[in-house]
């Protein structure tokens, strides 16, 4: 069984720092430790079985879950339907967002439910070819505390900027873009986002490494942060309450 997780198996964690900062009106910065969850969506069926402590169920306990409601719904009426293959649900997004079909294999990124508790700000979802290229990826936004959702599609070979659709920290205003710089995932993950104005406001970037994923790395991965969730919800709100005493304009959701 080893021998397999080791040879076959694509889905890994990243392990790494996720840096922010902010210029304009004031200057912030912080940088923290994190990792995240890189899953074939094909596989999932595999990790369930193979790797202690995850599961793709949502009755019982277990440490670490991936449940397919906590990911991509906008409202109730767009929750993942399970008599549906969720890659395809993935797939029919993206290609809803890019104007035609796209067809591929589908690798989640991002945070999962653990000890049962989940809250992520942002998953993305990226499309591998049959050559082994990565041609879109979708990222999956959430705001925080009232946890909607917003997809943004990005064409991997050209990157153009996308509009602000969607209200996340009450500290950006809405008329902004998004520019995105965006690597092919291999051994080491690196993406950045930047929010532009008349200049560049904000950016956030994630330089992570690979590991294989199996029972002995998540229970590692558990013991140095036992909860992604807390520790995210919680720098939310202390990054949050700093940029209040800096005196940073709050703009209200609309």
């Amino acid at each position: 069984m080893q021998q397999r997780e080791q040879t076959q198996l694509e889905s890994s964690l990243y392990k790494g720092i996720v840096h922010h900062q902010r210029f304009v009106p004031k200057v912030h910065r912080f940088s923290y430790s994190i990792y995240l969850y890189w899953l074939k969506l094909s596989e999932l069926p595999i990790l369930h079985e193979e790797v202690k402590g995850f599961s793709t169920e949502k009755k019982g306990f277990n440490f670490v879950k991936f449940i397919q409601d906590d990911y991509l719904a906008i409202d109730d009426s767009s929750k993942p339907n399970d008599t549906v293959d969720f890659e395809q649900q993935v797939i029919n997004r993206m290609s809803e967002l890019n104007g035609s079909a796209l067809h591929g294999e589908v690798f989640f990124f991002g945070q999962v439910r653990t000890f049962g508790w989940y809250f992520s700000p942002v998953n993305f979802y990226y499309l591998r070819n049959d050559q082994g290229l990565y041609t879109h990826m979708l990222a999956e936004v959430s705001n925080t505390p009232w946890n909607k959702r917003h997809h943004y599609l990005v064409d991997l070979s050209k990157q153009e900027n996308s509009d602000k659709m969607f209200h996340v920290s009450p500290f950006n205003p809405m008329d902004m873009s998004y520019q995105w710089r965006i690597q092919q995932p291999d051994e080491n993950l690196k993406l950045y986002l930047a929010c532009i104005k008349d200049t560049k406001h904000f950016e956030a970037a994630i330089d992570m490494h690979r590991e294989p994923l199996n029972t002995k790395t998540l229970r590692r991965a558990l013991l140095s942060i036992p909860s992604m969730t807390l520790k995210t919800v919680a720098g939310i709100y202390w990054q949050a309450t700093k940029l209040f005493f800096k005196r940073v304009p709050i703009y209200m959701h609309p």
